[in-house]
């Protein structure tokens, strides 16, 4: 088996090679759990009801602001410090309403959202201790407070807080106020009722929402995975793809890509039946698997094409890698007739895309298709993307770049070194 190498320097790239031979050899997985920036349930729900909370801070803002406007008129303007102490916990409401937008699935907009609730807590016991006011203004304020955002804090600890904070408000103000067994009884009563149907309505949102986030990730799994190789599907690999080619330009780290094919994949279907063509896929798919890293990805890109990334390996790393891979399915037995796969190798330079990565590994795929299959090709490496087409025109013979040959000797190590996992 020979392999297109256009770079022309055998003896750098062989030492550092040798070097990295002395590295201790990666696990190989077996399964392709590709990286992923699996989403939590808790981020998943607070993306869904952010514009929900959002709406919810909005008119609790709103509310309170008619309140303190609307005790500031009975009065006839005459309390005007007693507005201007009811007015100052609207500021850091709007400043928490203002994070909470900007921040919508984030950590801080929960945060956020509490810091709103502990100030409206506040606004309301400071707008209830002023003289003249009395316990009837406020304590619906009081009990609609858990009963507005019991729908909406999904964590699991912050709506807790939030009843804690809920609860802490009147509490504070039947301590300052001292009013009569009667009325202490009332607030008690009325935050019992609210607090205990806000967690009801609490408990079944989440667990509405906690049935919605299972569906969904099992549509994505449908939508992501080829049921018949169980490897990701074009749109995963390429989504996949994008995340890893800014993980390696943002570390500087390689990163290269096989364009797999199975030979004369149409006359195995022709000659056995379409099931047998399907199992010789499933038999390549695993053998894919099998030999390659945790840290890479691989995908069934359509028919008997196949995507694998490599992100931390050279164009050399890659080519070895694919030809262990070659081997591995030349010397399955679990077919009626061999199997073989020609590989094409491209690798990234910077600034470039990963469908253009692909599409140089598919050209070079074809070149090996058409020097007879069952082969290795490396894709011309450019050094620059905006000197694609330059370097081709400025080569005295630019069929150079594509056609020196380079064998692999028997008995040579082709595994690139272990990686740490590349997942943002």
């Amino acid at each position: 088996m020979s392999s297109k190498d256009p770079s022309g320097e055998e003896g750098p790239g062989a030492a550092v090679w040798h070097r990295r031979n002395q590295r201790s050899r990666g696990r190989r997985a077996k399964t392709i759990d590709a990286p992923q920036g699996s989403q939590s349930f808790s981020d998943y729900a607070a993306e869904r009801l952010s514009s929900f909370l959002c709406a919810q801070l909005a008119t609790a803002l709103i509310g309170y602001v008619v309140l303190v406007a609307g005790c500031t008129w009975l009065r006839h303007g005459s309390g005007g410090t007693a507005a201007l102490v009811g007015a100052a916990p609207a500021m850091p409401m709007g400043a928490a309403l203002v994070i909470t937008w900007t921040r919508r699935s984030g950590l801080r907009g929960s945060l956020a959202a509490l810091t709103f609730i502990a100030a409206l807590e506040v606004g309301v016991v400071l707008h209830a201790v002023q003289p003249g006011e009395g316990l009837a203004t406020v304590l619906p304020a009081f009990v609609l407070i858990p009963l507005t955002f019991s729908p909406v804090l999904l964590r699991g600890w912050d709506f807790p807080a939030a009843a804690v904070l809920a609860a802490a408000g009147p509490l504070a103000l039947v301590v300052l106020r001292a009013p009569s067994a009667a009325e202490q009884f009332g607030v008690a009563l009325s935050m019992f009722i609210a607090i205990s149907t806000s967690l009801v309505t609490n408990l079944f949102a989440l667990r509405s929402q906690k049935k919605n986030f299972r569906l969904e990730r099992q549509l994505r799994a449908f939508a992501d995975i080829d049921d018949l190789t169980q490897l990701p599907r074009r749109r995963r690999v390429f989504e996949l793809g994008r995340r890893i080619l800014h993980r390696a330009e943002r570390l500087g780290q390689p990163l290269s890509v096989l364009y797999i094919d199975a030979d004369h994949f149409k006359s195995v279907n022709d000659r056995f039946g379409h099931d047998a063509g399907d199992r010789a896929l499933q038999i390549i798919a695993r053998g894919i698997q099998d030999g390659l890293r945790p840290t890479d990805v691989s995908g069934r890109f359509g028919g008997e094409e196949f995507v694998a990334l490599l992100p931390g390996s050279d164009q050399l790393d890659a080519a070895r890698v694919a030809e262990r891979l070659r081997k591995r399915i030349e010397e399955m037995r679990q077919f009626e007739v061999p199997l073989t796969i020609s590989i094409g190798v491209a690798q990234h330079v910077r600034g470039e895309e990963i469908e253009r990565v692909i599409h140089r590994a598919d050209t070079a795929l074809l070149d090996a298709k058409g020097s007879g299959r069952n082969r290795v090709v490396i894709a011309p490496h450019m050094i620059e993307r905006n000197q694609a087409f330059a370097i081709d025109a400025a080569a005295p013979n630019a069929a150079h770049n594509r056609q020196r040959v380079t064998q692999f000797p028997p008995g040579q190590r082709t595994d690139p070194p272990p990686l740490e996992p590349v997942i943002d």
